[in-house]
Order: structure tokens, then sequence, then C-alpha cells
């Protein structure tokens, strides 16, 4: 019997994680989304997952075709559990609880960035891409 009260969905998203360890270091890893609900996230990582009662901060990088913008969610959460993925019980993901999330708009790329210079080639289009941005 499922007794989840908020539907999750699959959701594959770029995230980038920031924690304190136990002797104060500030650390990162990155990972991808299983899933995304309205309390939480699953992350798949190849990085060591922070340990189960953790609290962290993560931003989560959304592609949004309809509204032709990326959004990013940022939020603060805490590591509820840990699943290997193999016999050798090597980690390979971890669910993280939230109350709260925030959306922002993805600000536009620096003039000049190799992601900028393919946005304005592809605005352009094709008769302008052998052309310097």
């Amino acid at each position: 019997m499922e007794r989840r009260r908020h539907e999750r969905h699959k959701v594959s998203a770029a995230v980038k994680l920031y924690w304190k360890s136990l002797e104060s270091t500030h650390l990162q890893g990155t990972g991808v989304t299983r899933d995304f609900s309205a309390v939480g996230l699953f992350v798949i990582t190849d990085d060591h997952p922070p340990p189960v009662g953790t609290d962290l901060h993560f931003e989560v990088d959304l592609e949004t075709p309809s509204l032709g913008s990326a959004v990013t969610v940022r939020a603060k959460g805490k590591v509820n559990r840990i699943e290997t993925t193999d016999l050798t019980g090597r980690p390979g993901g971890f669910a993280i609880s939230t109350r709260r999330m925030r959306l922002e708009k993805a600000k536009a790329p620096p003039p000049g960035t190799a992601f900028g210079r393919v946005l304005k080639l592809t605005q352009a289009g094709p008769a302008l891409a052998a052309r310097p941005v």
C-alpha cells in the first residue's frame, strides 16, 4: 500500500549539493535526480553521499521548453536515506526531504561564453554560424 501523500515525478535533472562535514568543512557534490515531489527528491550520484541526517542546500536546473527558459529550484533539505546499487554495498543514491523549495528563472549566460554563443547561433540561424560571436 502506497503511503506517500505527494505524487513523485520521474525527472532527470542536474543537481548541485552543498553541506558541511562533522568538522565544519564545506563540501559539495553533484548528481542527477531520479524523481521529484513537492517534499523531496532522490539523487543518483557517483560521489559519496552525505550521511543520513545531514542538512544540506541543493540546486536543481530544470529545462522548461514550454516557457522557453530554464528554472533553478533552490532549497534546504535533509538526507533521510541512502540506497546501495550493487552487492558490494556501494552507495548509488540518496533521498532528500525538504519543506519548501524556491523557483528562480535561470539567468542568461554572460556574453562570450560557450553557452551564450550556442544561443546566439541558434537564434541567428545557420547562415551566421561561421561568423565569430
